[in-house]
């Protein structure tokens, strides 16, 4: 077996970039703007990898500096969205 040579950063698959994710208040529903690299930092320190997201991933923030101005920190949370009806459990029930 002839070993190869390791595959240059440049042609290494990067997924998508964290910082093009969406965010949003979860509360008011606003748009959340981030300083540069919070996205990233925000992913890494989650332990996701950037190569499990795709355009379907949003992130949602419990509040946001327009109806919580008080808060200085926030929690966050990411989300897929999916149009296939597959990916919902069945409902039964007598509702």
């Amino acid at each position: 077996m002839v070993p190869l040579p390791p595959i240059p950063d440049m042609f290494k698959p990067k997924g998508l970039d964290p910082e093009l994710l969406y965010v949003e208040c979860g509360r008011c529903g606003a748009p959340v703007l981030w300083d540069t690299g919070r996205a990233t930092e925000l992913l890494k320190e989650a332990g996701i990898d950037p190569l499990e997201l795709d355009s379907s991933c949003f992130l949602v923030t419990d509040a946001c500096p327009i109806c919580s101005n008080q808060r200085k920190q926030y929690t966050v949370q990411i989300f897929r969205l999916s149009t296939s009806l597959e990916h919902y459990a069945p409902y039964y029930g007598n509702a």
